[in-house]
């Protein structure tokens, strides 16, 4: 196939734009922050499943801590009826005093054993409301980070999406008048995602970097300059070029 070197040249300078848009492509795409905003996003997803936990086990130690404060109220109830009793003495024998000291006695000691558990409930509770106010702060502070960096991407991604437009403009300003002969084979190398388009210096250097055999390098010496010359070995254009065109 054949298309003007002068066309040949200018595709070179259309391969370099596309690089440029790639590393902007891929600049967005693999930019840190969207790394770190992925982090932040999983931390706060287990800390709310933390916080949910939390505040399930403090719901527990709530009624737990009911249940006991009622247990103690009862308690305190039936001492304080038999302390009345006691101290009235009505209709009261001697035996039945002593079985009432017995029975304040025993009272007293389940009361002071449900004090102490009563005290350990509310330690309970207590703790379990720390427990779910530092998750809480833990996740407004992520939140926070989240709604910062996530401002600051906005910012990186406007900025290379400027980038970006303002290259595509100038690539369609000399693709679009290039032959289509050259852009079909362009277009097919890009596809292949190796190598599209390279330069070949007179002493057979590529720009890619890539050593070609001397069999090639001659194929490509003696192909007319209007000839579209394309590498069987790595599938892309090879653009014949004087040292000063490199």
């Amino acid at each position: 196939m054949k298309a003007p070197r002068a066309d040949q040249l200018i595709l070179l300078q259309v391969a370099d734009l596309d690089a440029q848009l790639n590393r902007l492509e891929r600049e967005n795409t693999q930019h840190p922050l969207r790394a770190s905003l992925g982090k932040l996003l999983n931390a706060i997803a287990a800390r709310g499943r933390e916080k949910s936990t939390a505040e399930i086990q403090l719901e527990r130690a709530r009624a737990d801590l009911a249940s006991v404060e009622k247990a103690s109220a009862d308690l305190a109830r039936q001492v304080a009826d038999k302390e009345e009793k006691y101290n009235a003495g009505t209709g009261l024998t001697s035996r039945d005093l002593l079985v009432l000291e017995d029975e304040m006695a025993a009272l007293r000691a389940t009361l002071e054993e449900i004090s102490d558990k009563e005290f350990t409930a509310l330690e309970a509770v207590e703790g379990g409301e720390e427990r779910v106010r530092e998750l809480g702060a833990a996740i407004d502070s992520l939140q926070e980070k989240v709604l910062a960096q996530r401002s600051e991407l906005e910012d990186v991604v406007a900025e290379l999406t400027a980038s970006q437009e303002k290259i595509r403009a100038q690539r369609e300003e000399l693709y679009a008048p290039l032959a289509a002969s050259l852009k079909k084979v362009y277009e097919h190398s890009v596809a292949t995602g190796g190598y599209a388009i390279m330069t070949m210096t007179p002493n057979g250097a590529t720009g890619a970097g890539i050593t070609l055999s001397p069999v090639e390098v001659a194929q490509i010496k003696a192909t007319p300059d209007d000839d579209i010359y394309l590498s069987e070995d790595y599938d892309c254009i090879i653009v014949p070029v004087d040292y000063d065109e490199a």
